[in-house]
């Protein structure tokens, strides 16, 4: 019990659900599309780490969404993450060649223990930039460009925040280590942004 209130003091949630990974090999801009298509019926979203630059949207009607209708190259991929609630596909770049996981959790079961956590985003200062998104940004020159409107951020209480679970695995001798995380969603700490 004292372990459970010194992980809520911190903002984290130790949780149980039913978790299951699929690792899925050598990912060509085709197999990328397919798997996305296959598990990813509604509206999700993307985080993707290019040669130069990240981008935030969202993948919907079997297409990314960027601002201003940028798009970009599977060769210039460093890491992906399209997701929602229930499940996420991440994607990396290792010795040349894509590679990925996709992992879905299930509420409703067990047999996995899980640390819920929502990570700060940098973003003090928030500008509409159409109806659809958003930018963040702080003083120092970080910016990031959100999906979505109606964001509320301050240098106070106010911020924007990615939720993540971070899957606990025991090795043989019973010391607890992260084994994976997934993103589940934007949040303003309390709720889910749309």
């Amino acid at each position: 019990m004292e372990e459970k209130c010194k992980l809520e003091a911190n903002g984290l949630k130790l949780i149980e659900l039913h978790s299951h990974a699929e690792p899925i090999d050598d990912i060509d801009s085709d197999k990328l599309d397919a798997v996305i298509r296959e598990n990813f019926a509604g509206r999700c979203y993307v985080v993707a780490w290019l040669d130069y630059k990240v981008l935030i949207g969202i993948w919907e009607d079997e297409a990314f969404h960027f601002y201003g209708g940028e798009q970009f190259e599977e060769k210039y991929i460093q890491r992906l993450r399209v997701f929602n609630q229930q499940k996420e596909f991440h994607v990396w770049r290792s010795n040349g060649r894509l590679k990925g996981r996709l992992r879905t959790d299930n509420l409703s079961g067990t047999g996995s223990t899980v640390v819920v956590a929502h990570q700060v985003l940098f973003g003090t200062t928030a500008r509409a930039l159409n109806a659809h998104f958003t930018e963040i940004s702080e003083r120092r020159g970080t910016k990031l460009i959100l999906p979505f409107s109606n964001v509320k951020v301050d240098d106070k209480q106010n911020r924007v925040f990615i939720k993540t679970h971070s899957y606990i695995t025991f090795n043989p001798v019973h010391q607890a280590t992260y084994s994976d995380c997934r993103f589940v969603g934007f949040t303003d700490g309390q709720k889910a942004l749309p």
